[in-house]
């Protein structure tokens, strides 16, 4: 979908619809039961500027990385969590996987 200059997949669509989820859920102090709040907001809006940058991306190796960092998020602290998203985003694409 175009909207003006820029062109919007389902992915991002779904990515700028959990932010704005998350967003609001953190704004009403909606429970979300394990997660960080604000690990996962954070982690989304990663996601979708490195989906965004990148659109030539396989999704489905895209789609299990962010499954793994969010899973992640549960276990450690989010300084780990975006330094492993970044360096296997960054070994993907160095060994041609994404």
């Amino acid at each position: 979908m175009y909207i003006g200059p820029f062109y919007f997949d389902t992915k991002e669509l779904f990515l700028i619809l959990a932010a704005l989820f998350l967003g609001l859920a953190w704004l009403f102090g909606w429970p979300l039961w394990w997660f960080d709040k604000r690990a996962l907001i954070t982690l989304v809006v990663l996601m979708l500027i490195t989906k965004g940058l990148l659109p030539s991306i396989h999704n489905e190796a895209f789609f299990i990385l962010a499954i793994v960092t969010i899973f992640l998020s549960l276990y450690l602290p989010i300084f780990q969590v975006v330094l492993f998203y970044f360096v296997s985003f960054l070994m993907f694409r160095l060994l041609k996987v994404i």
